[in-house]
C-alpha cells in the first residue's frame, strides 16, 4: 500500500496544527463536559491556551479546537484533574499528538504523549461519546 504522505499531511494539517499550539506546555487542569451521561467534550488546560476535544455527534468523529483558557466552563463540566488517568499527567509537558482514522475514513481518535514521543493516552469517539484509555508498554 502506497500512501501519498504529503496529501494526507495537507488534509490533516488543520487538526494536527492544534498540537503545535500546546507543544511543550505543562498540563494544568482537565475539564470533562457531559451531556446527559455522555462525555462530549474534554478541555485540556495548558495555561494561556486549552486544547478542546469534541465528540462530533453527527458522524462520531473527533474535532479539535485551540481556545484561550478562561475560567468560564460549560454547564455540566467536571474538574477531572485529580482522576485517573489525568492525575498522572498534570504538570507534565505535552509531547506529541496523533490522529487516528478508521477503515471507514472517519477521524475518530487521538493519541497523546507527555514528556516524550511514546503515546500514553488514547481518546476515541464511540457512540458520540469520548472514551479515554491508557496505552501501556508491553515488557519484552
Amino acid at each position: 500500500m502506497t500512501i501519498d504522505k504529503n496529501r494526507v499531511a495537507e488534509a490533516l494539517y488543520p487538526t494536527l496544527d492544534a498540537f503545535h499550539a500546546i507543544s511543550g506546555q505543562p498540563l494544568q487542569t482537565v475539564w470533562q463536559v457531559y451531556t446527559e451521561a455522555s462525555l462530549d467534550r474534554l478541555i485540556l488546560d495548558f495555561g494561556s491556551v486549552s486544547l478542546v476535544v469534541i465528540a462530533d455527534e453527527n458522524d462520531d468523529s473527533v474535532d479539535l479546537e485551540v481556545a484561550e483558557t478562561t475560567d468560564d466552563h460549560n454547564a455540566g463540566s467536571v474538574d477531572a484533574s485529580h482522576l485517573e488517568p489525568w492525575n498522572n499527567f498534570i504538570g507534565r509537558a505535552f509531547g506529541w499528538g496523533w490522529v487516528t482514522v478508521n477503515q471507514q475514513g472517519y477521524c475518530d481518535g487521538l493519541l497523546l504523549s507527555f514528556e516524550g514521543i511514546i503515546p500514553q493516552l488514547v481518546l476515541n469517539v464511540i457512540a458520540s461519546s469520548i472514551k479515554v484509555g491508557m496505552i501501556m508498554k508491553v515488557p519484552i
